[in-house]
C-alpha cells in the first residue's frame, strides 16, 4: 500500500483499447471489453489506497464522430457492463458513482434511466466518489461555465477563479492531484482543462486492458516522490517488471504556467462579457438617409 494521505482526487485517461485489440488480430469493440478488468482494478486501488475522488474518462466528446458501430459499442457496455454488472459491487464498497458530460439527447432512454438509477442508490455512499466522464470535453466545460456565469448577471471584474469554479458542472469536484493516463500518449486530451492547472501528471506505456493496481501504486509513488514545488521533479522510483511493465513518461505543468494559465482564461472570459454587455447596452446609430431616387 502506498500512502495516498495528501492525494485527493485521482483522474485517469484511459487509453489504448484498440491498439490492445489490433495487435492481437481482434477488431477494437474487443479492446473495449477487455478494459472492465482494469476498470475494476483501478477502483479497487484507489479504495485500498484511501483516494476519496476518482475520475475516469470513459467517452470524450469527440469520439460522437467514431463509427456509429463502436458509439453503440461503448453506449452499450458503459451501461451493460459498468451499471449492470459492476453497481452492485461498487455499491457494496460504498462507492458513490457520478456522471459528468454533455449526455442529453445522446443516450437511450433505456440506459439514461440506468444512469440515474446508479446515481441515485449510491448517492449516500462516502467510500469513493467515482465520476464517470461521459460525453465530456474540457473545452465545453468551460464554454458551459462562461454561458452560466453571464445568465446570472455576474459583473466581469466580481470573476474570480473561485467563483468561475462554482459555476462549472459538476462544482463539487475538486482538482486533480494526479493524472495518470495508459497507452503511451503524452497529453491530456482535452479532459479536465480547468481542474489540471496544478496537476501531477504521469504517462505510462502499458494499455489500458493491461492496467491493475500496481501500475495505480506506481502513479502514486512518483506523486509522493515528487517536490512539490512544480519546477521539481524528483527521481522516478522503479518501475514494476514482467507482464504489463510500465515505461512512465512524467510532466509536471511548472506552477508560473498554470498561474499564466488560470488567468488568461479568467482575463478572456471578463473581456468577452465586458464586450457583450456593451454590445447589449449601446444604441446603434439611425441607419443613414436613403438617397433619392
Amino acid at each position: 500500500m502506498v500512502s495516498a494521505n495528501s492525494v485527493r482526487h485521482v483522474a485517469c485517461i484511459m487509453d489504448g483499447n484498440g491498439r490492445w485489440a489490433m495487435t492481437r488480430g481482434l477488431e477494437r469493440i474487443h479492446g473495449h471489453l477487455a478494459s472492465m478488468p482494469a476498470l475494476e482494478a483501478v477502483v479497487d486501488a484507489a479504495l485500498a489506497e484511501g483516494v476519496p475522488w476518482l475520475t475516469l474518462f470513459a467517452f470524450s466528446t469527440e469520439k460522437w464522430s467514431r463509427p456509429a458501430g463502436e458509439v453503440g459499442f461503448l453506449m452499450s457496455t458503459l451501461a451493460n457492463r459498468i451499471i449492470d454488472t459492476s453497481l452492485s459491487r461498487f455499491h457494496a464498497k460504498g462507492v458513490r458513482v457520478r456522471m459528468l458530460g454533455a449526455m442529453e439527447g445522446c443516450l437511450s432512454d433505456d440506459m439514461a434511466a440506468k444512469i440515474q438509477h446508479a446515481e441515485e442508490i449510491t448517492r449516500d455512499n462516502d467510500g469513493l466518489n467515482l465520476t464517470m466522464a461521459v460525453g465530456y470535453g474540457g473545452r465545453d466545460a468551460i464554454v458551459h461555465a462562461a454561458r452560466a456565469l453571464a445568465a446570472a448577471g455576474i459583473p466581469p471584474d466580481d470573476i474570480t477563479a473561485e467563483v468561475f469554479a462554482r459555476h462549472l458542472q459538476d462544482p463539487d469536484l475538486p482538482d486533480v492531484d494526479l493524472l495518470i493516463r495508459s497507452g503511451g500518449e503524452q497529453r491530456l486530451s482535452n479532459f479536465l482543462l480547468w481542474h489540471c492547472a496544478h496537476a501531477e501528471l504521469v504517462f505510462l506505456d502499458v494499455l489500458w486492458p493491461d492496467f491493475r493496481a500496481e501500475h495505480f501504486q506506481h502513479a502514486l509513488r512518483i506523486y509522493h516522490q515528487r517536490q512539490h514545488r512544480f519546477d521539481n521533479i524528483a527521481v522516478t522510483p522503479t518501475a514494476p517488471t514482467g507482464g504489463g511493465a510500465i515505461v512512465p513518461r512524467v510532466i509536471t505543468l511548472p506552477g508560473i504556467m498554470a498561474l499564466h494559465l488560470t488567468n488568461g482564461l479568467l482575463g478572456t472570459v471578463r473581456g468577452t462579457m465586458r464586450a457583450a454587455a456593451t454590445h447589449l447596452t449601446t444604441t446603434p446609430p439611425p441607419p443613414p438617409d436613403t438617397p433619392p431616387h
